[in-house]
């Protein structure tokens, strides 16, 4: 069992701020490209990277309530901005399921939960702990890292499984804050896992 990290806080200040532009910084780039108004459909839920095949590069996220959302039909847009230029992708939390999603509609959910107050309460919201234990898990053999501006969209994978696994470790290991955060992300799936595929 390896463990690259020992706080969520940790994989945020390392790797997160060395190898991205900052958080703030993407943020205020975001609301610039944002109309004025605040109404629900500008308000920036969540954010984050995704990796490129070679893990030099990191395309920015953000997630944001759709225009047709409704608490009926929870639609959130997601932005992906590559040097190429944003696409966007449109994600229906209902149809979202954790034991068998890509990695953009965990980034949407993620974002929503944290929109909603269900999220794990993290200080870099329950994404980036996501993004804590899917790394961890790679490096264990548990999970596969989506490289690619492809196969952040295409990719699914069991990211319940997942957590239970590096959960069981983080216990073990007497990490105990971490496997917590566990807790938090499982309590989120529960809501959105569907038994059937």
């Amino acid at each position: 069992m390896e463990i690259t990290n020992n706080t969520a806080a940790g994989i945020y200040t390392n790797d997160y701020k060395s190898k991205n532009m900052s958080k703030q910084d993407y943020e205020n780039t975001m609301k610039m490209k944002m109309p004025e108004t605040e109404n629900k459909e500008s308000k920036i839920l969540g954010m984050g990277f995704l990796h490129n095949e070679n893990n030099t590069v990191h395309y920015g996220m953000c997630a944001m309530y759709a225009e047709d959302y409704s608490e009926d039909n929870p639609v959130i847009k997601v932005n992906v901005t590559k040097p190429s230029g944003t696409e966007e992708y449109r994600i229906n939390i209902n149809e979202v399921n954790p034991r068998f999603a890509t990695e953009i509609e965990m980034f949407a959910l993620c974002s929503y939960a944290d929109a909603k107050g269900i999220g794990t309460g993290g200080t870099f919201g329950s994404w980036q702990t996501l993004n804590y234990y899917r790394d961890n898990a790679s490096h264990n053999g548990y999970f596969e890292l989506t490289n690619g501006t492809d196969s952040f969209q295409s990719v699914k994978q069991d990211w319940m499984k997942m957590v239970q696994l590096m959960m069981k470790d983080y216990m073990e290991a007497g990490l105990f804050k971490q496997s917590l955060d566990g807790k938090g992300l499982l309590g989120i799936f529960e809501r959105y896992v569907q038994t059937s595929l």
